[in-house]
């Protein structure tokens, strides 16, 4: 008997069903309301200094995207997966069995470790946690990439391609840079890295004292990765709690604060700014562009434009080798 009638699962083709979507803050905390999620946003972050994300607290876990080339090991030298016996029961780490699937799997690795209050599951992933408790790390992946909720949210914002059959989503070929995210977070005492690819967490920390930070140790350790890489192409953001919720709270406390009431329509703005961007990635431009071109060559300017362009391009070309 299936004890959560509210999950969906799709077993079929789940693994060529999952496209790639952009690393964004717009785009990952959407997702998450979308499946229910109260409580959390996430923040690109320029900077990992202490001050910058104690400005964020509470600060659940960090996201990191690098470069990654397929059949290679994500893992760095000196950094050995903990086993099954040697992984704290309660803490949640699946493996990434589904292409594509690695960016939700890792904010779902950071909510559903974090025991911070503020976070608010929602009831579609809280039945899914507690119905996948007892899987090993490898059905935790298949789950993930079987549920019907996570595959809808996380292809809704897939990049449109109109000259694919209606349907089908973008999935990246050989010829385009692939990358992999990675989890950071505390769990009790420890902080560990998680991800997907490899067979266990890995314990990147200890925290021996209470006043130091857990992203102070997670630092430490995505600087490591980052200096291991041959190319400076990275994306690293926060898992934060919602900065609208925490302002609120404030202002309730001091009602009169003037720079509060500017910061909380400050993130008001934000997230229209973030809605709008959504709708912008989910439309198809194709069709006003194919109306432009006809316009020009109406016009009889498309074929001088085209040659311009083709111009540019090559001295382009020729001075990138220069």
């Amino acid at each position: 008997c299936f004890p959560f009638p509210h999950l969906q699962f799709c077993i079929s083709n789940m693994s060529s069903d999952w496209c790639t979507i952009e690393s964004d803050p717009g785009v990952f905390t959407e997702l998450l309301e979308s499946v229910g999620v109260k409580g959390v946003e996430l923040e690109e972050l320029w900077t990992l200094d202490d001050d910058s994300l104690a400005q964020l607290d509470p600060v659940f876990g960090l996201i990191f995207l690098f470069k990654w080339t397929p059949g290679s090991d994500t893992s760095l030298a000196h950094q050995t997966p903990l086993t099954a016996d040697e992984t704290p029961p309660d803490l949640f780490f699946a493996r990434q069995v589904t292409t594509n699937a690695c960016a939700t799997q890792a904010i779902l690795s950071v909510i559903f470790n974090s025991e911070h209050k503020g976070v608010q599951l929602g009831s579609t992933l809280s039945e899914f946690k507690s119905f996948t408790s007892s899987f090993p790390p490898d059905l935790k992946g298949e789950a993930i990439g079987a549920s019907a909720e996570l595959q809808q949210a996380h292809n809704s914002f897939a990049r449109k391609d109109s000259f694919l059959h209606e349907g089908r989503q973008h999935v990246a070929t050989g010829n385009e840079d692939v990358f992999h995210f990675v989890a950071y977070l505390p769990f009790g005492n420890k902080v560990y890295e998680l991800d997907g690819l490899q067979s266990g967490p890995i314990l990147i920390g200890e925290l021996e004292d209470e006043s130091k930070m857990w992203y102070s140790i997670a630092r430490a350790a995505i600087q490591k990765r980052m200096d291991a890489s041959p190319e400076i192409k990275f994306n690293l953001m926060a898992v934060v709690g919602d900065r609208r919720t925490l302002l609120e709270d404030q202002l309730a406390k001091d009602p009169d604060s003037a720079q509060l009431q500017a910061d909380l329509a400050a993130q008001h703005a934000k997230r229209e700014q973030w809605k709008l961007e959504n709708q912008r990635r989910r439309h198809n431009y194709v069709p006003l562009c194919v109306e432009l071109l006809k316009a020009l060559a109406m016009k009889g300017s498309l074929t001088d434009l085209a040659k311009q362009a083709g111009e540019r391009v090559k001295t382009k070309y020729q001075s990138g080798k220069a």
